[in-house]
């Protein structure tokens, strides 16, 4: 497999980002993460792309920071602009981007890797993968967007307890928890992955651009403002070309074709 700590290919509409450190559980160092920055913006500024899949090489999704890649000695504010690099080039772009993201979560997705798997829009699991919190055995806290993400898919108790405790989730609990959509086995997890990112990668770009950008604020914004968000987007989707194939192809009883030039 490739030396790149990060793969990307685009097919048929879909950009798959692999994190290739199989022989590290995919753990995360500045190597990756910069690379992973650069496949993310690419993928949102490539129009021929409609859905990303995030997954890992080999038999783990990502364990989270490579320890043997800490620096002990790093200096408090070094490693706070390191911190806020990781959150402004990886994790903000990763939910900003305009397209639906699958995380593909083929194995164990610990720490800052669980993290980044919540950043996704959608989670499908092996049935083999497993989700920890684990960063106060390192007696850490957690980052990369975790508590803010983790306390709005599962509650402030349940995300309390995830995060006091560093307990391991499986899949199946993690699905009755709400934070993943799917559990498939292990052998199908990359077919159904990528057969759903096909399916929303059909779909119109301007409508899926917008309903991820609003249902993202939902959570931070009152009903009022929410209306009057929908009141925009809704007057933008009437005259986009999308919405005139759609029309038609509903009218000629026929597959809409979005993505035709």
């Amino acid at each position: 497999m490739s030396s790149q700590p990060v793969l990307y290919e685009v097919a048929e509409g879909v950009a798959t980002i692999t994190l290739n450190r199989p022989d590290a559980l995919n753990a995360t160092n500045d190597a990756l993460y910069r690379e992973l920055a650069t496949r993310v913006r690419e993928a949102g500024e490539d129009g021929s792309v409609g859905c990303l899949v995030l997954t890992g090489a080999g038999r783990g999704f990502c364990a989270g920071a490579d320890v043997k890649a800490m620096n002990p000695d790093m200096q408090p504010l070094d490693r706070r602009k390191r911190h806020r690099w990781i959150l402004r080039d990886v994790l903000v772009p990763l939910l900003a981007v305009e397209k639906p993201v699958i995380a593909a979560v083929n194995g164990p997705a610990v720490g800052a890797g669980f993290n980044l798997a919540l950043a996704a829009d959608i989670i499908i699991a092996a049935d083999t993968a497993v989700f920890s919190q684990i960063f106060t055995r390192l007696a850490l806290v957690p980052d990369l967007g975790g508590m803010y993400l983790l306390t709005r898919v599962v509650g402030l108790n349940k995300a309390k307890e995830m995060c006091f405790t560093a307990r391991k989730v499986g899949a199946r609990e993690a699905c009755e928890m709400g934070f993943v959509n799917r559990v498939v086995p292990a052998g199908e997890l990359q077919a159904q992955a990528h057969e759903l990112a096909l399916q929303i990668a059909a779909g119109p770009a301007t409508s899926l651009a917008m309903i991820k950008s609003l249902l993202n604020k939902s959570s931070t914004s009152t009903l009022d403002q929410m209306l009057e968000y929908e009141s925009f987007a809704q007057t933008i989707a009437y005259i986009t070309p999308e919405h005139r194939e759609g029309v038609a192809a509903f009218r000629e009883k026929r597959a809409p074709n979005f993505r035709k030039g």
